[in-house]
């Protein structure tokens, strides 16, 4: 495959993930992931038992399912036994319960292996591994949306760009933007996203040296990187327009 593909079937793979992280017995959206990388794989359409045998191939690549799995079988499972759990589970209707969360969990430590065995030979870059597909607000936006946003999807930032700079609302501002009475609370969260700056509100001002490319190396973003209590998010530019995000990075994709 293109790199170009590989990116894309990754990203495949890691949205499923974190679909199915958000829904606990939701985890059909993964075995779609996984179908449709077996399609590219095999060339024609199949089963997920067709596509085993290729899909298996490429898992070669990667440690936790194989070596790793066989070095430590009390930990991490092979992607024989990962594959055939996610398989007995697309063939069965009982999606529910605690049948449901070890399908999913052994279709999310199936994608993260896969993930890792697609990306072994692309070159890595900020372009290649960030999302890019970032979520952002606008500061013409109210507080109530921004909350909502970080509640629905458990963000720890999100991002917004106020006049020539790029800020970041975090979880913790938040908080203690809105921990106040009930009257100013909801006074609070009627306020667009620029005022509650201008109010007060804690936030994340990034120079030009915290923002990231998409052409930039991952080894040169982790030697420049300094380890911080709490979350991290890095915002990558669009190359010519910084006004413009081009994606985002966490320490979560470079693991």
């Amino acid at each position: 495959m293109l790199p170009a593909e590989v990116v894309h079937y990754r990203d495949c793979l890691r949205e499923a993930r974190y679909a199915a992280l958000a829904d606990a017995e939701g985890f059909e959206a993964i075995c779609f992931a996984i179908e449709s990388l077996g399609l590219r794989l095999l060339g024609e359409q199949g089963t997920l038992e067709r596509y085993k045998r290729r899909i298996a191939d490429r898992a070669q690549r990667s440690p936790a399912l194989t070596t790793l799995a066989k070095s430590h079988p009390s930990r991490l499972k092979s992607f024989e036994a990962l594959y055939k759990s996610v398989q007995a589970a697309r063939n069965d209707a009982m999606h529910i319960g605690a049948y449901a969360r070890h399908a999913t969990e052994a279709a999310i430590e199936l994608c993260i292996g896969l993930e890792e065995a697609l990306m072994a030979d692309v070159d890595r870059t900020v372009g290649n591994v960030m999302i890019t597909t970032p979520v952002t607000v606008q500061p013409w936006q109210p507080i109530a949306y921004a909350r909502q946003l970080m509640l629905m999807h458990s963000f720890s930032f999100l991002p917004v760009r106020i006049g020539e700079s790029w800020w970041q609302i975090s979880e913790l501002g938040l908080a203690k933007f809105l921990s106040v009475n009930s009257d100013m609370k909801k006074w609070r969260l009627g306020q667009t996203i620029a005022s509650a700056k201008d109010a007060g509100m804690e936030m994340v001002r990034l120079d030009k040296d915290d923002l990231l490319r998409a052409s930039m190396t991952i080894d040169a973003v982790l030697q420049r990187a300094q380890v911080q209590r709490g979350p991290l998010l890095w915002l990558v530019i669009d190359e010519g327009h910084p006004e413009h995000l081009a994606g985002v990075l966490s320490p979560f994709e470079l693991m």
